[in-house]
């Protein structure tokens, strides 16, 4: 298997280096999209959709015409767009872009261990679908867009009550500790004016806001005394509430958040935030 893998991995490079492909992303400006969208239509009505299995028809469709077209890896467009999806998509100027290449890219996320071993993708795109399968498309987009740093601060926050409380967090003792901690206040957006200093009733509301919880609702973060889910947006309602942080949740969005800064400190121009992880244990 592991033989397998790096054949797959020497390929990629191979292929690369014999082809005069550069090794980077297409850029995505207006011309570069056009040329794209031509070469993808030209192989496109020449492509027989029953053809093949998904990976051939997309490497036929989206590789090959990237590629020898326009000269530039697909194996970093596709990490790159992966990455950057959410500022790609709400570009005016890179969302015919994202319309473009989203089928193409979502059947090698579903198929990427079929794509490494076809040698379309290399190791490092692979790991990084392999942790983003783990999500749903918002939440994904949520980490790969900063808000992971973000909730970050609740996350530590609901770690230490649980160190408090025993193993479980109880609801009241994590608005306790927002207050005596000023996790709230007039400094935080949506929050009391500057100065005043929010009730024990006003906290859930304001942490809510702080930290957008009611964004995460269906990712599993939290986890209730009878093992069922919690929705963030609900998990401060009632005081007496116990929780749990699903650890192995944290663990998967904290490896797709350093993922992303990784590939993002590649990018021209961009500069890799610090790496803030996430003390709320390890997964089991």
């Amino acid at each position: 298997m592991l033989y397998r893998a790096l054949a797959a991995v020497v390929l990629v490079l191979f292929a690369t280096a014999c082809s005069g492909v550069k090794d980077e992303p297409l850029p995505l400006s207006r011309e570069n999209i056009e040329k794209f969208a031509a070469a993808v239509g030209k192989s496109a009505g020449t492509l027989d959709v029953d053809a093949g299995r998904v990976v051939q028809r997309v490497d036929a469709l989206y590789r090959v015409p990237l590629e020898r077209s326009l000269g530039y890896s697909f194996d970093r467009t596709l990490r790159h767009y992966f990455v950057h999806r959410a500022g790609i998509a709400a570009d005016p100027a890179s969302r015919a872009f994202a319309d473009l290449i989203t089928p193409g890219a979502q059947a090698v996320l579903m198929n990427a261990d079929e794509a490494l071993k076809a040698g379309m993708i290399s190791m490092r795109t692979r790991d990084l679908l392999s942790v983003l399968a783990k999500f749903r498309c918002d939440h994904a987009q949520l980490v790969s867009g900063g808000e992971w740093e973000r909730l970050s601060g609740f996350l530590a926050l609901a770690a230490a009550c649980s160190k408090r409380d025993g193993g479980a967090c109880e609801a009241a003792t994590l608005i306790e500790m927002a207050l005596r901690e000023g996790a709230v206040g007039g400094d935080d957006p949506g929050t009391e004016p500057e100065g005043s200093r929010p009730s024990a009733m006003d906290v859930p509301d304001a942490l809510s806001r702080k930290y957008s919880l009611a964004r995460w609702d269906g990712m599993g973060l939290f986890i209730g005394a009878d093992g069922e889910e919690i929705d963030a947006s609900r998990l401060l309602d009632d005081p007496k509430r116990s929780f749990t942080v699903n650890d192995r949740v944290v663990y998967f969005a904290d490896q797709y958040a350093k993922m992303v800064r990784e590939e993002q400190a590649l990018s021209p121009g961009r500069i890799a935030p610090k790496d803030r992880r996430v003390a709320a244990g390890d997964p089991s």
